[in-house]
């Protein structure tokens, strides 16, 4: 018989990290979001003047930035400008007690800054470095700019998403932005565990180009094996098969279909009306657009209020197009507690988003803080042992803000 488990402690698993963050906009301080969840430290690192871009991103409520709120909370800021030496001897101080290093700009800008692996792993052997980047540290492309749409064009993922029109459509969410901040994440814990067996830091190239190129693992599995170009609506799961396929109903509505399993495509036929298509699931091009338009035949005659009420109690993968206003009062996110509510300090209670993973064990933690620019510059610099009169002479000489 198997011992009742001893009841543990809730535990932080990154508590006691320091992670400095030198990122701004979406994907860097998505990926340092995700680590101050899991209890590091993170102490975002920001220019004097304009600081992190997205505080000045709307929606804003109360003058702070929504966006900005929702991937930097839970975080400490200084503002030091990194350019005078001053800023770069607060930079080597940071990084001699830190145990990564987050920064997002283009190659060869922190060895500019004095701030570049090699310099600060003979000050910090045991720093995770993490260089995080459009095209990454190598290459022909690694100093072109580019955000995510320019991403997810150059790998592909624009090129087969087009609508009817066969116009690119641009998805909805930044897919690439978002995606490399869970790689960011994920191999800094694996940096992390490298150091705990090695004693040794390492750095870390991490692009977002790279990442989407990934995200098109089945669209290059179709090339590579067949030789032939994958095109938007032609691939396995991008609505060539009527079994996975999005359909319009009675209102304008939505609904989107996956009943790849024969036993869902069977049932689904039946429920539909059309027991003799459950015999055709993969066919030839003529007799699946036959049966697409079937089906969509089928959907086109009730409403979505309907069609759910219909399927409330079928077992199949036929879910609703929803829009971001019914996702907020679903009640499995509620269940799931993915969008908590914090009391953020000085502004007011509001939901975010919460960690996406769920620990039997570990404390997740759902940070509410929001830092102003600058706002524990005194604190941090303390911490490394500046006196107060050599702060104040760094804050009048505008190194530093507040």
């Amino acid at each position: 018989m198997w011992a009742r488990p001893l009841a543990r402690a809730m535990v932080a698993p990154l508590e006691g990290l320091l992670v400095l963050d030198f990122t701004r906009l979406l994907p860097g301080p998505f990926a340092t979001q995700l680590l101050a969840d899991l209890g590091a430290d993170v102490i975002k690192v920001e220019d004097p003047g304009p600081g992190d871009y997205m505080r000045s991103v709307p929606p804003t409520v109360q003058g702070v930035s929504y966006p900005f709120l929702m991937v930097n909370r839970g975080k400490r800021s200084i503002a030091v400008d990194l350019k005078t030496p001053e800023g770069q001897e607060v930079l080597r101080r940071l990084a001699s007690r830190a145990d990564v290093l987050v920064e997002q700009f283009r190659p060869g800008v922190m060895a500019s800054f004095r701030g570049d692996y090699e310099t600060l792993a003979k000050v910090n052997p045991r720093l995770v470095y993490v260089s995080f980047s459009g095209f990454g540290q190598t290459g022909p492309a690694k100093d072109v700019p580019g955000h995510d749409i320019n991403f997810e064009a150059l790998a592909g993922i624009l090129g087969v998403t087009e609508g009817r029109d066969g116009r690119p459509v641009i998805p909805g969410v930044p897919i690439a932005d978002l995606a490399s901040a869970f790689n960011a994440a994920f191999a800094i814990l694996a940096a992390l565990r490298t150091r705990d067996l090695t004693g040794r830091g390492e750095q870390v190239d991490v692009s977002i180009f790279d990442t989407a190129v990934a995200l098109m693992v089945l669209n290059l599995a179709h090339y590579l094996a067949s030789g032939t170009e994958p095109r938007a609506g032609e691939t396995i799961l991008t609505g060539t098969f009527p079994f996975y396929n999005v359909y319009e109903t009675a209102d304008g509505r939505w609904l989107a279909v996956a009943a790849v399993e024969p036993k869902f495509w069977a049932r689904l036929c039946e429920v539909l009306g059309l027991p003799d298509r459950s015999e055709v699931q993969f066919a030839d091009e003529a007799t699946n657009a036959e049966t697409t338009r079937a089906l969509a035949e089928r959907f086109r005659s009730r409403t979505l209020k309907e069609w759910t009420a219909l399927l409330a109690h079928e077992d199949l993968p036929v879910s609703p197009v929803v829009h971001v206003s019914e996702l907020v009062k679903d009640p499995h996110v509620g269940a799931r507690g993915l969008l908590p509510t914090v009391d953020i300090p000085g502004l007011w209670k509001t939901r975010v988003i919460g960690h996406p993973a769920k620990h039997s064990v570990a404390e997740v933690r759902e940070p509410a803080r929001v830092p102003t620019k600058g706002e524990d510059s005194d604190e941090v610099l303390a911490s490394l042992g500046y006196p107060r009169e050599a702060i104040e002479d760094l804050w009048r000489r505008g190194i530093i803000a507040r």
